[in-house]
């Protein structure tokens, strides 16, 4: 009777203390943590000579006030916004519509062509989807992404099932699903969360990971969605090979990397015999036999080479009194803005603002590296390698390196589901930010 007397003023103590944590999710981890500390003093207490009793009063005493160290621990354990990483978001948001305006401006041959800013439906769309962009990436930021963690199969089926449907019930545009694009954009996060769903699992976890992967890229391979292959294959193939360096499926990595590209050799070799088969009993639509033949036959790149030429002598000649076509600014403000920016502002100061571009990225990665969250590092990294490989995609294109794709430069290009995209998954990493001190590993 006399140890369970004791005993409730342990767990008095833990009570009190946990009612100043306001972060719930934090409360079990700190409440073990102090425990332990309790327990460990208890037993040197013992090993001084107290009797148990006499131990646990001067272990729960050592303590001391349990609402001024549970405020404190409170004040460690609970989000906290990364104001660093949300300025340069925002910052980079302002650098969009700056230079949406600066094509914007030689459109129309007005004094004051922003009073023109509203009425045309590009830069209004832009404008629009900026702000509606950073409300949403705020909503995220401080929701707790640990979400994807602990439902990771129900989200991934939930995206499988929506891209089926995008299927089923969108409409054809070019011979593809309307938003089937935009829908694959947004797998990433929750591939990090199938990957630490099968983490300690060995070989079978490995193989399950990669078997999740079968509908999404079956889609789009069968849509013919290269560009989306290239950027989501991209990063999915570094998130697991991150996952197998930090040892989520055993520890002989060396065996497991090997094992990994003798499967993705395979199952290229097997990919491009389907593909051949296909391409022999299906036509494709002329713009896709063309970017096919693009990528086949380099040499041959010229043709689409002619159209970024283009854009650039035309940035060139509205330096002076000439004006852009409506439709021109159209396309431009959307696809090709950098290319129209260097002929427009000058190699140096285009050359500025990319550096200042990648250097944002930089930042991205030098916060992704400080996050100790396994899982969190992991979702992390898969947003911006995503962002990352769209802007290096995007500037590719605009300089004639790679074909002409559906690729876009986030926070920068005009304004629609892509930008949203963008501050989707700004969003998710601003969330694993704020709660770098209160998730678990």
């Amino acid at each position: 009777m006399f140890l369970e007397v004791y005993a409730m003023e342990r767990r008095e103590f833990l009570n009190v203390l946990a009612e100043q944590i306001r972060t719930r999710r934090a409360r079990p981890a700190i409440i073990a943590e102090i425990e332990n500390h309790i327990e460990d003093q208890k037993k040197a207490f013992i090993v001084e000579g107290m009797t148990e009793a006499e131990a646990e009063e001067a272990a729960v005493l050592e303590m001391g006030d349990p609402v001024e160290a549970g405020v404190a621990l409170d004040r460690i354990h609970r989000p906290r916004m990364e104001w660093s990483v949300l300025a340069g978001v925002l910052l980079i948001s302002l650098l969009g519509i700056i230079l949406q305006y600066v094509v914007f401006s030689r459109t129309y041959s007005v004094e004051h062509p922003w009073t023109e800013l509203f009425t045309d439906e590009v830069m209004r769309k832009h404008l629009i989807f900026t702000f509606v962009g950073i409300f949403l990436m705020l909503l995220i930021c401080w929701a707790d992404y640990t979400m994807i963690n602990q439902y990771a199969v129900v989200f991934w089926i939930l995206i499988n099932v929506l891209l089926i449907l995008c299927i089923i019930k969108s409409s054809l545009v070019n011979g593809r699903p309307q938003y089937l694009a935009q829908l694959s954009c947004l797998m990433i996060p929750f591939y990090a969360g199938i990957l630490y769903h099968f983490r300690g699992q060995g070989i079978m976890g490995l193989v399950k990971s990669i078997g999740c992967l079968c509908i999404p890229f079956a889609i789009m391979i069968f849509y013919y969605m290269l560009s989306s292959i290239v950027i989501i294959g991209g990063v999915v193939l570094i998130l697991i090979h991150a996952a197998i360096y930090k040892k989520w499926f055993g520890e002989k990595r060396a065996s497991l990397y090997v094992k990994l590209w003798c499967f993705l050799l395979l199952a290229a070799l097997l990919l491009l015999g389907i593909i051949m088969l296909y391409f022999g009993k299906k036509p494709l639509a002329g713009y896709q036999m063309a970017r096919i033949e693009a990528w086949l036959h380099p040499e041959k790149y010229v043709v689409y080479g002619s159209f970024t030429g283009e854009v650039a002598k035309t940035a060139q000649a509205v330096r002076g009194e000439s004006f852009l076509m409506v439709n021109a600014f159209h396309e431009i403000s959307n696809a090709y803005l950098w290319i129209f920016l260097f002929g427009y502002l000058g190699t140096g100061k285009g050359f500025v603002l990319t550096v200042l571009v990648l250097g944002f990225w930089g930042f991205l990665f030098w916060t992704v590296k400080r996050q100790k969250n396994q899982f969190g590092s992991m979702v992390s990294l898969g947003c911006v390698l995503f962002l990352s490989f769209q802007t290096i995609v995007y500037l590719g294109m605009n300089f004639g390196v790679i074909p002409p794709s559906a690729a876009y430069m986030p926070f920068l290009s005009s304004g629609g589901a892509f930008l949203l995209i963008s501050y989707f998954y700004m969003g998710i990493l601003l969330s694993v930010c704020n709660n770098s001190r209160v998730a678990e590993s």
